[in-house]
């Protein structure tokens, strides 16, 4: 597969799982990822250790992934500080790629050269904010992934790549979560590539479309997985 010469930093939220198959897939086909940048200690680095954890899904953990590489490793408290800015600064990166992180301030936005690329598992602009996979089976809407280049907004930015999967085969949302997740991580590769290559245009996202989805409650969350269980 092709790859890119642009110079990448991954920033992600510590073992964050998505992060972890974004920067397993970059390493394997050789991007020049020139180092990663670590949030910990933070409520919602903790909060997302355990995210899609299950006996059936265990990729590698960070230490494993970037063992033998020359990748710098940086831990910082919290993405919007100004540690991560003078450390973007530092590496000078062409692109930026998220692995599961908060939402950035403009300060840390301005200082990719050629911005700052998301993976969020599912249909943008109908399904921003969080457990978007979950609300769209709810809504019996497709599920899927989209890539797009951040904006100071909540999944918001220019669309880069989008894609569905379906779902039929998955018997708990857990299992849908990580087919969405893994169709993230392969989009990411597709975006950069066809970044790169001047084979990709960007689509504006109609915000008059946008809903901004909280957290599903759990009586919802126990609705859809009565949905999955009946899938064959």
């Amino acid at each position: 597969m092709q790859t890119s010469k642009r110079k990448l930093v991954v920033m992600m939220t510590v073992e964050n799982i998505q992060g972890r198959e974004i920067l397993s897939n970059l390493i394997a086909l050789k991007f020049p990822v020139i180092a990663v940048i670590i949030e910990h200690k933070s409520k919602l680095a903790e909060n997302t250790r355990n995210y899609l954890k299950n006996d059936h899904y265990n990729p590698k953990s960070f230490s494993e992934i970037v063992k033998g590489t020359s990748i710098n490793v940086h831990y910082v408290q919290h993405h919007n500080e100004q540690e991560t800015v003078d450390l973007l600064k530092k590496y000078e990166p062409d692109h930026v790629v998220l692995g599961g992180t908060r939402i950035l301030k403009e300060h840390v936005i301005k200082t990719a050269k050629f911005g700052i690329l998301n993976a969020h598992p599912a249909i943008l602009p109908k399904y921003q904010g969080l457990d978007c996979v979950a609300w769209s089976i709810l809504n019996d809407d497709p599920v899927g992934a989209t890539v797009h280049y951040i904006d100071p907004g909540i999944d918001s930015g220019p669309i880069i790549l989008q894609e569905t999967i379906g779902y039929a085969d998955c018997k708990s949302l857990i299992e849908v979560r990580i087919k969405a997740m893994k169709k993230c991580a392969e989009l990411m590769i597709k975006s950069l590539i066809g970044i790169e290559s001047g084979t990709l245009s960007l689509t504006q996202q109609d915000h008059s479309l946008a809903v901004k989805h909280p957290a599903m409650p759990i009586d919802k969350v126990e609705y859809v997985e009565g949905i999955l269980a009946k899938n064959k």
